[in-house]
């Protein structure tokens, strides 16, 4: 709860019984008010308020009083009255959680002037050692001129308070001593039409109430929370399992794609695509991307052409190849198959746990988030039935214990050291494709460009991989007259640049095969570019930096002024 919601004195808005026309035609000035707040010795208020209204064009008949508070003070003991005209009635409501005191009186063109008393309940509140008063007097905004603004806050002879003890805002104030009772007053001559007016009174503490925090409070709660995500980004450091160092030019012999997938903690979608255009590498499969045209126009299609040869497929490629076999285009394929896929992927991930090569912490990693969600729900409660900082700091110790819970919590699998070992390896390889390839777009790159489709299965588990990084060999092709030989299986029934070079032509279909896979398939590994981090990315020493160009770019699916009318 904000410390301006304490307590709200707002508008005084006086409203016509007339139509809109003659409405228009009301004008009016506040030519003095006084409110008095007397503190009662449990920490209530008694509140006064004179307002005169200075009716200058149009008649009035009803007008009504917001106090506007957001904690459980009840509002009672409601009298209006007026010593110009009589009132015939007085009601209290709520509108929109804000309490509300209406009245209406006999048609009136000449000023008048109503007195408007009332009780509110717990008011007093206290932060730190001190009680605090608080009013928002035009917490909003003056809708009109209001001259000759009095506000006085009295406290009850029973506080055993000096006068150097209590403190205005604004320090304009004066505060003496009146029949026993200390007395702060606050004057303003004008607030200016859309002007706020809001004055606070502190004092040693002399009763309970509702607390508020001090500048120190947030400062020591910040610190809770900051220690606690400290403490669950320290857990998972620990528990990031092993990280050797690892150099090597081509993948592990004992790790196909989809466990290399796993391995790396990518996203599981990853493993498909880069099987995928292994398949058509190896001739099992034609990827044919073309264009068609739809209601919300111009759309990429990459239809699949299966022609597997058993004898030369593994048995996560057959699977896979009978799914594809059912789908005319790769759009379908991702769109019809999330359940087929995550349960192939969960039977990669069974067979890296009984190899040995990670662990799983799935158990530890559940009573992480739960505690951290319970001691949330602990902080929170905390605040709710609490009336102190005490409780303050046990919401932001929940705060802190939650996010540093998550944060634990991402170590769901770790690596062990024959794990790590081929993670490293893996990673080092790849790291070198790059490198070899970027190399070769200088010097030769028809040569860039059939090493690129060669390794491109296994480069698509690299976060830089993406169409535009693959871009770069296709624009180095332009200054080469050598043509690639590249494999029959990307085919573009778009028709290529005006202009383009032979070289270009033909790498062309990869090129733009890419690009519609990246966004049919952003489903599936639209999040690959964050790839790895349950295990954690580390490129070999001496590796020298890459352009970022990640797979992640792909696209994934109140106070009342017074006033009147």
């Amino acid at each position: 709860m904000s410390a301006a919601s304490i307590l709200r004195l707002a508008a005084v808005a006086v409203l016509l019984a007339a139509g809109p026309a003659a409405a228009q035609e009301k004008e009016y000035v506040l030519s003095d008010v006084d409110i008095t707040v007397h503190v009662r010795p449990d920490g209530g208020y008694a509140v006064e308020e004179s307002i005169a209204y200075g009716f200058q064009r149009g008649t009035f008949s009803r007008a009504y009083r917001s106090v506007v508070r957001e904690d459980a003070g009840a509002l009672g003991a409601v009298e209006v009255t007026s010593p110009e005209t009589s009132i015939d009635s007085v009601r209290v409501e709520e509108t929109n959680g804000v309490r509300q005191v209406w009245w209406a009186f006999s048609d009136r063109s000449a000023p008048a002037q109503f007195d408007v008393h009332y009780v509110l309940e717990a008011a007093l509140h206290e932060r730190g050692n001190r009680n605090v008063v608080q009013l928002d007097v035009m917490a909003d905004g003056a809708v009109v001129p209001t001259r000759d603004v009095d506000v006085r806050i009295a406290l009850p002879a029973a506080f055993d308070v000096r006068p150097d003890q209590v403190a205005l805002d604004p320090d304009a104030g004066a505060v003496r001593r009146e029949e026993g009772r200390l007395v702060g007053a606050i004057h303003r001559d004008l607030v200016e039409e859309g002007e706020s007016l809001s004055v606070e009174m502190s004092f040693p503490r002399q009763v309970a109430g509702e607390y508020l925090p001090t500048a120190l409070d947030l400062l020591l709660g910040l610190v809770l929370v900051v220690v606690g995500g400290a403490a669950g980004g320290v857990a998972a450091w620990r528990w990031r399992g092993p990280r050797p160092e690892a150099t090597a030019r081509r993948p592990p012999a004992d790790l196909d794609r989809p466990m290399a997938v796993a391995l790396l903690g990518n996203q599981d979608g990853q493993a498909f695509l880069a099987t995928l255009f292994d398949l058509v590498r190896r001739g099992h499969v034609t990827l044919r991307h073309d264009r068609e045209d739809q209601i919300i126009g111009t759309t990429d299609v990459v239809h699949l052409e299966v022609h597997p040869d058993p004898t030369d497929l593994s048995d996560f490629e057959r699977r896979f190849v009978d799914e594809l076999d059912g789908h005319e285009t790769l759009d379908d394929f991702w769109s019809d198959t999330r359940s087929f896929r995550g349960d192939v992927m969960s039977d990669v991930r069974d067979a890296l746990f009984d190899r040995g090569w990670m662990e799983d912490h799935t158990l530890r990693s559940g009573l992480l988030l739960g505690g951290g969600f319970v001691a949330l729900l602990g902080g929170f409660a905390a605040v709710i039935t609490g009336d102190s900082a005490f409780r303050l700091f046990l919401l932001f110790a929940g705060v802190g214990m939650g996010l540093g819970g998550v944060i634990a919590a991402v170590r769901r699998y770790t690596w062990t050291e024959e794990g790590a070992r081929r993670a490293g390896a893996l990673r080092s390889y790849l790291d070198h494709e790059i490198s070899e390839i970027e190399r070769l777009q200088e010097t030769s790159p028809a040569r860039a460009a059939e090493r690129l489709v060669d390794a491109l299965p296994w480069l698509l588990l690299h976060d830089e991989v993406s169409k535009s990084w693959i871009e770069d060999t296709k624009e180095a092709l332009n200054a080469t007259t050598e043509v690639p030989e590249l494999p029959d299986g990307f085919v573009s029934l778009v028709d290529p640049e005006e202009g383009a070079s032979a070289p270009v032509t033909t790498f062309l279909p990869v090129v733009t095969v890419m690009g519609a896979v990246e966004s049919s398939s952003a489903g599936a590994v639209g999040a690959a570019g964050a790839a790895g981090a349950a295990c954690g990315r580390r490129r070999p020493v001496g590796a020298r930096p890459k352009r970022r160009l990640s797979l992640s770019k792909i696209p994934t699916p109140p106070g009342r002024p017074m006033c009147s009318t």
